[in-house]
This record gives C-alpha cells, sequence and structure tokens, in this order.
C-alpha cells in the first residue's frame, strides 16, 4: 500500500480512457472522414464523458494517437483546446504529411533514391512548426519526432528549434535508419531554454563556442556522425550535463572527457566506430560502460570517483587488461561488470596477484563461447577481491561439458561474500563442483541463486533474461541432493530456480514459490 494513490489514480485514468475510446469510436467522431459536423448539443441526457473534470480529459486524449486527439475538438467546445495541454507528444512524417505520406519503404539494398519522391521534407518542417505553434501557450514536457530532414534549410532548422518549448526531447533527423545531412549543434538546441534531457539521432553533430547551455542534464546520442572537437564543446557549454550515452555512432579517434567544471556522473559508449583512445579527467565521473568491437586505449587521469565498470569487446581479449592495469589504474573500483570469451578467461585468471580488486564489493562476470573451460579457477579471481560481497556468474556454454575436476586441497575463506547466483546452469559436474566450493567457502553467505536461465547485465543493476529448455526431473534432484547440507553458513538460502518471472528484470531476484527450489 505504499503507492495506493497514484495506483488508483493511474487506475482510474486507464479506466476513463479505454471508456472515452470506447464511446468516441463508436460513435464515429473519431474515424477518418466520418465528423462533418459537431455533435449537437442539444442531447437530453449527458454522457458520463462530460462529466469528467479537465485533466482527466487530457490524459484520456494523451492516450490516442495525436491525429485522433486533434480530432477531438470537433466534439463541443470544451473540447476545442483540449489536445494542446497533452503533455506527451510523439509525431512521425505520416503524422504531418496524411496523405501525401508514401507508406512503402524503399528496396532494402536501394542505396540512392530520390527524397523528393520520398518525402517533401519542405512540408515536414513546416507542418512541424504550424504545429508547434498550435501548441505555444502550453509547454511539452516530452515531444518525440521522427521525420526525414534531408533538405532542411539552416532557416527552417532554427526556427524549429526557436518553436519548441520541451523538457525532454527526442528528435531522430531521418527514415528506415539512413542518416540525414542535416548538420545540429549545441547553438540550435541552447534555442531550448526548457530543454532537460535530449536524444538524438541520424544526423551530424558539429562543435561551437561561447554560448552555455544551463539546463540540459542528460544527452543520449544514436547513429550520430560526431566531429572532432563536438564532445570537447558539449562540456565547456553545459554546465550541468550529468550523463551521456554515445551508441553506434561514428567518432573522432580520440575522445576526451575533460572540463573544469565538469559534472558528468555517468557515461557510456557503445559500439562506436573510429575511436581509438579515450581520455579522463572528470572528479565527478561514478559510472563508466563500454562495449565495442575492439578495446581502446583508456587514459584515466583524474577519476576520484568512478566506482563501477563495465567493459565488453567482442572481437579482443579484454581480460588481461582487466586482471592486470585495469585493477592499478582505478584501485577504489567497486564493481565491475564485464564479459569474455571462456578460454580467454581461463588463460588469463592464472597470473591474477593476489588481493588486485581490494575495495571490489560486485562482479557480474559474463562468460560464453568457452570449451572446456575449468570454473573453479575462479577461486584465484575471487581470491584478488577480499571485500567481495556480491558475484554474479553467467555460464554461457549450455552445451559444452567441463573439464574434469580435482577437489581443491585448499578452501579459502571468503569471508565478506553474501550473494552469490549462477545462471545459465547446465548442472555440469564442474558447475555443481563450483557451487559447492562457495558453499563451503562463504561464511557469511546469505543467499545463492542457481538459475538455468541465461542473463545478460546490462549495468545499473539491469539485466536482460533468456529462457532455456528446463532441467529434467532427475537433474533437479541431482542438484538439490549434491548441493544440500554444503553451506558453511547457518544462515544461507540456496534457490534451484527453473524459470525467470520477467525478461527484464531489477536487482532483486524474482521468483515465485511454484518456479523455485528453496533449501537452508
Amino acid at each position: 500500500m505504499i503507492c495506493s494513490k497514484k495506483v488508483a489514480l493511474s487506475l482510474l485514468t486507464l479506466s476513463a480512457a479505454a471508456i472515452a475510446a470506447f464511446f468516441l469510436y463508436s460513435k464515429g467522431y473519431l474515424r477518418h472522414g466520418s465528423f462533418k459536423k459537431k455533435p449537437s448539443s442539444q442531447s437530453g441526457k449527458k454522457d458520463i464523458i462530460s462529466k469528467l473534470p479537465d485533466d482527466i480529459l487530457v490524459s484520456i486524449i494523451s492516450h490516442l494517437p495525436v491525429k485522433c486527439g486533434i480530432r477531438t475538438s470537433i466534439l463541443s467546445n470544451r473540447w476545442w483546446n483540449l489536445y494542446r495541454y497533452v503533455s506527451t507528444v510523439k509525431l512521425e512524417c505520416r503524422d504531418l504529411l496524411g496523405s501525401r505520406y508514401d507508406r512503402h519503404r524503399p528496396p532494402k539494398f536501394t542505396v540512392y533514391f530520390d527524397e523528393d519522391k520520398f518525402h517533401d521534407t519542405n512540408l515536414v518542417i513546416v507542418s512541424a512548426i504550424r504545429f508547434l505553434r498550435l501548441r505555444f501557450s502550453s509547454t511539452i514536457r516530452y515531444f518525440h519526432l521522427s521525420c526525414c530532414f534531408y533538405k532542411v534549410t539552416p532557416d527552417q532548422l532554427k526556427e524549429f528549434f526557436c518553436t519548441l518549448r520541451v523538457e525532454k526531447l527526442a528528435l531522430s533527423c531521418g527514415c528506415y535508419l539512413r542518416a540525414s545531412v542535416v548538420e545540429i549543434s549545441v547553438y540550435n538546441l541552447s534555442q531550448i531554454t526548457s530543454l532537460q534531457y535530449l536524444k538524438l539521432s541520424l544526423c551530424t553533430l558539429v562543435p561551437i563556442s561561447n554560448t552555455q547551455y544551463s539546463s540540459l542534464q542528460i544527452i543520449s546520442l544514436s547513429h550520430v556522425k560526431i566531429k572532432d572537437g563536438t564532445i570537447e564543446s558539449i562540456f565547456s557549454n553545459c554546465l550541468v550535463l550529468r550523463s551521456l550515452r554515445i551508441g553506434n555512432c561514428k567518432c573522432p579517434s580520440k575522445l576526451c572527457f575533460k572540463g573544469p567544471n565538469l559534472q558528468l556522473k555517468s557515461l557510456c559508449i557503445n559500439n562506436c566506430k573510429g575511436v581509438n583512445r579515450i581520455e579522463f579527467d572528470a572528479s565527478s565521473l561514478v559510472l563508466f560502460e563500454f562495449s565495442g568491437r575492439e578495446m581502446v586505449d583508456f587514459i584515466f587521469e583524474h577519476v576520484p570517483q568512478l566506482q563501477s565498470i563495465s567493459l565488453y569487446t567482442f572481437k579482443e581479449n579484454n581480460v588481461p587488461y582487466a586482471c592486470s592495469r585495469l585493477a592499478k589504474d582505478l584501485p577504489r573500483l567497486k564493481s565491475l561488470t564485464f564479459v569474455a570469451r571462456g578460454d580467454h578467461f581461463q588463460g588469463s585468471v592464472k597470473s591474477m596477484g593476489i588481493n588486485m580488486f581490494n575495495n571490489l564489493r560486485r562482479l557480474d562476470l559474463s562468460l560464453y563461447s568457452g570449451s572446456q573451460i575449468d570454473l573453479l579457477l575462479l577461486t584465484s579471481f575471487l581470491r584478488s577481491c577480499p571485500l567481495l560481497q556480491e558475484f554474479h556468474l553467467n555460464t554461457n556454454f549450455v552445451d559444452i561439458i567441463g573439464p574434469e575436476v580435482k577437489k581443491q586441497e585448499e578452501v579459502i575463506i571468503h569471508s565478506e561474500l553474501k550473494k552469490m547466483e549462477i545462471s545459465g546452469f547446465v548442472g555440469t559436474e564442474n558447475e555443481i563442483e563450483f557451487a559447492s566450493y562457495i558453499l563451503k567457502s562463504a561464511t557469511c553467505l546469505e543467499k545463492m541463486v542457481i538459475s538455468r536461465c541465461l542473463k545478460k547485465y546490462t549495468g545499473s543493476a539491469r539485466r536482460r533474461s533468456r529462457f532455456e529448455t528446463p532441467w529434467s526431473e532427475e537433474m533437479r534432484r541431482t542438484i538439490h541432493a549434491r548441493l544440500q547440507g554444503k553451506a558453511i553458513s547457518e544462515a544461507a538460502l540456496v534457490v534451484i530456480q527453473y524459470h525467470t518471472t520477467a525478461h527484464i528484470e531489477d536487482d532483486n531476484w524474482g521468483r515465485t514459490e511454484d518456479d523455485c527450489m528453496i533449501f537452508a
């Protein structure tokens, strides 16, 4: 009952939206071509919708497509301006071009085509500006526009941004994942004085100077061509920027995240082309995530607050870097997430020094494409993390049978480990022996979860699950029998989980009584 008021309001809103949608569609008011005149105001009996307050009616309109929301203005005088107060607006080319919009996509392998025959880009921007002027009296909290900006002139672009009054903007400047030639700078964005969140895609981002932007806090760039000096320009002009995400972009060879007043706390770089060196001088940076085909040269000059790193390079071996230089460069690191090939990990972990990660509290390790890997080699990694409290292991080699396991003569005590999870658990001898080792060595273990499903950790305590063929009844009994009574910790709870309750989970281990086997 913590958020009972919010839940009740949400249910009321959804119920009203369902009633309104049924009423309006059944009467034919929102169907194309079926509203030639307003409904008569002399009806003998008022409908239930007319008794609702304006804020509920605005919420109802927000659940309708933009076109249908605008069409509600012809229902009566009361509905005339209500659509203009909807706080979330999503527009695409078909909403702005109407019957002129060509619904057929170009051929899959077509490289050259005439944009003028495809979309009238001038009409797109003119229609967008006209729509925004109708809304000029009210601020839009979230505005999503996905349109072709192939041949927009600088004057039209300036007028478009000057007309915007939004807090959150998601702007896609092309169609069908084809980037446009339009260039956008932070100067254009500075015309939106209320903007706090920006998601930009399919365009070219250029640097500027001497234009300070005091409100923009979050930037997400996707399929954007980033010119030299743009990142530095963003940091020098966006004074309160705290989160930056760059994905699938074409970048300069060197990226510098520096600035005297840099407030950046979260940085994510995923699958970007061209970059081979990244320099950091960010005193407020707390989280850094990187994924790409190959490793780049990371230079951590001054990152005193950096506590969490996620590292994934699917073409190059990143384990030697994670097990040596990373630990030396960031001795205060508290959370580490990295994905590696099983054979790469097995060949590098043997050379790790003792207590390399002195302050590490959480480790998320995903192994894939492993062939004949001995999970007990992970004990060397655990030895280098004396303060580790949470260990999430994803063994993504379902059909591979591990090597023959020799029992450890010496059990190293892990006095800080409290939570352990093994996902993608097939039930091989090697996996059972490793789980048994953890139960025998973790003196303060509170919970161990063994899951058949594979899980991909995406950082920030989020993970994505994939369902797999469940164990046989015999395998479930075998796992239970082999692990029962092995825990040295009296508080340890072992959960053998057949299925996960959701594809995307938070940091709580979701389960139901029907899909788990639980024992102390």
